[in-house]
């Protein structure tokens, strides 16, 4: 089997090592650095979302004990991992034979949807945030109720991409994605979202907004949760080669990448588990038809290309 390399766009693994104290090297979780090592070289958007914690603990709280807990795997790891703020960074790990990680925040209650937190956070690493997650907040509403950007928001935004951050709209609402296409300065992504009109969810993307995403040169990762690749109880490969189609059907060539959601769904594709059967995808895409260049940029380049861009 060929060894792919692959830069995901969105994990919950960072947060779920936090709730269950597992190791980075070696867990149960579908990211480990074990299974990482059978790619042939792999960054990562690591996410922290607090958002749906029901817990007493301040969403501020929760980020940093979880941050501080995926530093310190990265620490004992770092033979084979190494956080990074910039592209250059990256693509200097991979070719020492490291994993790259980048640090994301899914919905903004983690730095209390608070700007001078928002910089204090990019101090710290982190290259990705979201505004929301399914729940509303003082910023926007949610692709679940609606509500666009408020003014808040619309700072927040231009704050977080002047700072030199990927801002995620997978969770946005509608109204608040076109308020945001109309302030952007620089692309932006839908880290770990699918198409509409393929599987009608309402986290997924409709053809409009991801012909605006792509005019931004933006991109947006395919994810791989059941539930949003068909409304038939078994997902396949075959449902999320719908999806790709679908936008390479719209000119979403060098704007689609990867954004699995792994350990943060449970119900995948049958024949894919965890991290390492990204190569068992990359020979199913070979096998049906793709182009070498499809896939790369699916796996690696279109992601690398934004990341380059905007982050400074």
């Amino acid at each position: 089997m060929k060894k792919y390399r692959v830069f995901d766009g969105h994990c919950d693994t960072a947060i779920e090592l936090w709730r269950q104290a597992q190791n980075l090297r070696s867990n149960s979780l579908a990211v480990s650095l074990e299974r990482a090592e059978r790619l042939d070289g792999y960054a990562q958007f690591f996410a922290f979302c607090t958002a749906w914690l029901e817990t007493r603990m301040p969403h501020t709280e929760h980020f940093a004990r979880a941050l501080d807990y995926f530093t310190e795997q990265l620490r004992e790891n770092e033979d084979r991992i190494t956080l990074c703020r910039t592209m250059r960074e990256a693509d200097a790990a991979m070719a020492a034979g490291k994993a790259a990680a980048f640090l994301a925040i899914e919905g903004a209650e983690a730095v209390r949807e608070d700007p001078g937190l928002l910089e204090a956070a990019y101090e710290k690493g982190v290259r990705m945030v979201s505004l929301v997650w399914n729940l509303p907040n003082s910023l926007s509403g949610s692709c679940q109720t609606g509500e666009g950007l408020s003014e808040k928001g619309k700072d927040f935004f231009r704050r977080a991409q002047r700072l030199g951050m990927l801002v995620d709209v997978s969770h946005l609402s509608e109204r608040g994605f076109w308020d945001m296409t109309e302030l952007a300065e620089k692309p932006i992504v839908a880290s770990h979202s699918d198409a509409f009109a393929v599987c009608p969810h309402p986290r997924n993307l409709t053809d409009a907004q991801f012909r605006a995403i792509c005019d931004l040169d933006g991109t947006v990762g395919l994810n791989l949760y059941g539930p949003f690749l068909t409304q038939e109880k078994t997902p396949t490969l075959d449902d999320l080669r719908r999806h790709l189609d679908h936008f390479l059907a719209l000119g979403g060539e060098g704007h689609l990448a990867l954004g699995a959601d792994l350990d943060g769904c449970e119900i995948l594709p049958e024949g894919f588990a965890a991290v390492d059967d990204y190569n068992a995808l990359g020979d199913y895409l070979v096998k049906t038809g793709y182009s070498d260049e499809t896939i790369q940029n699916l796996f690696c380049n279109s992601l690398r290309k934004v990341v380059t861009t905007c982050i400074m």
